[in-house]
């Protein structure tokens, strides 16, 4: 039967197709699978290049012929749910690979052809128990351990299996190199490419944890540093050397400063108690405050002869307030206390600045005698 005339008036029903030596080229697959009871097909000699629509099988098919075309790969899908297959013919191709579930239901297949095509590797699936004839003859076989593997136990077929590749196996037969040496020979070409990654992976990573060592063993030197001058400078050690620190400022002077740093006029007296020996010999402060004109000194002109004012004629005494020497000296020096400490900690915390104990200055008792 001509193909082009079946795909224009397909046929519902019938057992055997052949359309030999038709010129078919492009095979729809799909127009046979719904032939009911069809169990012989040939396709032989009809210069088919590829199949479409490749799901799916004739339920009843047994034996299908597609030898001497020009097929170069097949689809995934094709013959995988093929169970009542006993003869298939795929000798005279082109193939260069067969799908990995190929046969994979052909629990009754008896004769597979895969001669004269361009097989590298056999699938584990088409080796079935039930199978009689495999004819693997003329391909362009891979021969390597997991080939070697499949066909364990089928010793008639791996006899029809001449290498091709590897390159120093080339045309020598599969069942004439030992196992140990063709599984071994693939196991040293995996390490050497391997190996050298390795040591490339290790180098980098040691070369990393030196330079982190270093890192760190630089901080830790420079922690210890600037641990050992703080203690020498009695300043407290945080528990986080690398936490800064923020400068506050001074406070603001109190008021009794402010009267002393404005300039005005101060008046020591002393104050002795002969029965309060303990206090401090200077004990009150006496600041001026009255106008201006009253801390003036006498003009030239009084001098010459002028009396000066008495008193009276000036009015009431100017106001006076009086603070303690001590209570300004000590506030003086705490605040200078807290400044010299404050910058301590806050220098200690440059690098490559390193303070000497001279920089720590110590107060020392002032004596108004």
């Amino acid at each position: 039967m001509d193909y082009q005339a079946f795909r224009e008036a397909p046929l519902p029903e019938s057992c055997c197709l052949n359309f030999t030596s038709s010129n078919i080229t492009h095979l729809d697959w799909g127009t046979l699978v719904g032939v009911q009871g069809l169990r012989e097909l040939y396709l032989s000699h009809c210069s088919i290049t590829n199949i479409s629509n490749a799901q799916g099988v004739p339920p009843a098919l047994e034996i299908l012929h597609l030898s001497h075309n020009l097929l170069e790969s097949l689809p995934g899908s094709f013959l995988e749910n093929a169970p009542n297959l006993r003869v298939l013919y795929l000798d005279s191709n082109q193939l260069q690979e067969l799908p990995r579930s190929f046969l994979k239901a052909s629990s009754q297949v008896q004769e597979v052809y895969l001669g004269f095509n361009a097989l590298t590797f056999l699938p584990a699936s088409l080796l079935k128990p039930s199978l009689l004839q495999l004819q693997l003859s003329n391909n362009s076989w891979d021969c390597s351990c997991a080939l070697l593997t499949n066909l364990e136990g089928w010793s008639s077929q791996a006899a029809e299996v001449i290498c091709h590749t590897p390159e120093h196996y080339h045309g020598v037969g599969l069942q004439s190199i030992p196992r140990d040496e063709l599984c071994h020979s693939h196991g040293l070409t995996a390490l050497f490419i391997c190996l050298p990654l390795l040591l490339i992976l290790i180098s980098i990573t040691w070369c990393f944890c030196r330079q982190k060592k270093k890192t760190n063993y630089s901080l830790q030197s420079r922690s210890q540093s600037h641990r050992a001058m703080a203690e020498r400078s009695n300043v407290p050690v945080s528990a986080e050397p690398h936490h800064y620190i923020p400068y506050e400022l001074p406070a603001a002077p109190s008021k009794t400063e402010k009267k002393v740093l404005l300039g005005k006029p101060v008046v020591l007296q002393p104050f002795v108690d002969s029965l309060e020996s303990s206090r401090d010999l200077y004990e009150e402060v006496e600041i001026q405050v009255g106008s201006p004109s009253s801390s003036q000194v006498p003009s030239h002109e009084g001098q010459l002869g002028t009396p000066e004012p008495r008193a009276e004629e000036l009015g009431s005494e100017p106001e006076v307030d009086t603070v303690s020497v001590s209570e300004v000296l000590k506030d003086s020096a705490d605040r200078e206390k807290i400044y010299m400490s404050q910058s301590t900690s806050y220098y200690n915390l440059v690098p490559g600045i390193e303070l000497e104990d001279s920089d720590n200055l110590e107060y020392e008792t002032i004596d108004l005698h």
